[in-house]
Order: C-alpha cells, then sequence, then structure tokens
C-alpha cells in the first residue's frame, strides 16, 4: 500500500508568492501615485463644502459669519453674534468649524477685492477677511490652495459673491 502524498508543489508556490508580490505592490505604490492631486482635491473639496453649509447656516440662523488664515497657516472660521458690533467677532470651536491646519507641505494664498494676503504674513487676530453674510452674499475672494511638491497641482477656491465658491485648476 502506497501513502499518497499530500502538499504543494513548487509552481503553486510560486504562482502564490507572485500573486502576493504584485497585491504587496498594488498596496504600497497606490497611495504615493498621485497623492499630492488627491490631497488637494480632498482639502479643496473640504473648504467648498463647508464654503456651502456656512452661507446656508447664515441664511437660516441670519448671522454672518467670516473665514481668515491665521499667522500659522490653518484657517479659520469666525461668527459675528447677532445685534453686537463688527468689533465682536467670535472665533468658531464647534466641528466642523474648528481651527484646521493643512496638512504638512501645502499653503493658502487668499485674495479679496479689499486685501491681498498670504499665509506667510499672517491675519490680524480679531476679525475675518472673508465675510459671508445672512443673506448668503459672501465677500468676493479667491483662495489658491499651493502644494509645495509639485505646484502644477494647485487648486483655486473662487467666488464673485453671489455664486457659490468653485473650485479651479491653474
Amino acid at each position: 500500500m502506497k501513502s499518497k502524498e499530500q502538499g504543494f508543489t513548487l509552481v503553486e508556490l510560486l504562482v502564490v508568492l507572485l500573486i502576493i508580490g504584485v497585491l504587496l505592490g498594488i498596496a504600497f505604490l497606490s497611495p504615493i501615485t498621485n497623492s499630492v492631486h488627491k490631497t488637494t482635491k480632498k482639502e479643496a473639496v473640504r473648504l467648498q463644502v463647508l464654503f456651502s453649509q456656512i452661507r446656508d447656516q447664515a441664511l437660516l440662523e441670519n448671522t454672518e459669519f467670516g473665514f481668515s488664515i491665521s499667522d500659522t497657516g490653518q484657517y479659520e472660521w469666525w461668527v459675528l453674534p447677532v445685534g453686537l458690533g463688527p468689533r465682536h467677532w467670535k472665533l468658531l470651536e464647534e466641528k466642523p468649524y474648528q481651527p484646521y491646519q493643512l496638512p504638512h507641505g501645502y499653503s493658502l494664498d487668499l485674495t479679496t477685492d479689499e486685501e491681498e494676503q498670504s499665509t506667510n504674513t499672517g491675519q490680524p487676530a480679531d476679525h475675518p477677511s472673508v465675510v459671508i453674510f445672512s443673506d448668503r452674499e459672501t465677500t468676493p475672494f479667491s483662495l489658491a490652495l499651493v502644494p509645495e511638491k509639485d505646484a502644477k497641482e494647485t487648486l483655486r477656491l473662487k467666488t464673485d459673491g453671489l455664486a457659490n465658491v468653485e473650485i479651479f485648476h491653474e
């Protein structure tokens, strides 16, 4: 009586190792491939959604809100409580409007009709650069999201003050 040997052949083992190698290669290279574009797009869409939400909230609550870039490079959202003058802006701390620091290697350049400001120059700490009014109008602005690794991937958020904030590739 012959015993039947069990096990894998060398070819079967090599095929399994090849499949594992291909899957590992895809898994490790996927985040690297086009990651600058993906991160830039993700952050731009996040900002676009926040601007849309805050415009709706301004209308619903009959309140003015604001947006600025701090001297540390994070962006901040503001609220002007009803009945108080323009010197009483308060920084928002609740989610999703808490101060937000972009991932390392990204910067914001904000341009409005009144001023031109970059994250490198800082923002006065007592008021926003962009105001979102209770009738959904906004200070016209252009906000560039610039990745240091690849400036060709820069995305710009723009509005004329009446239309929604749109994203453009530079």
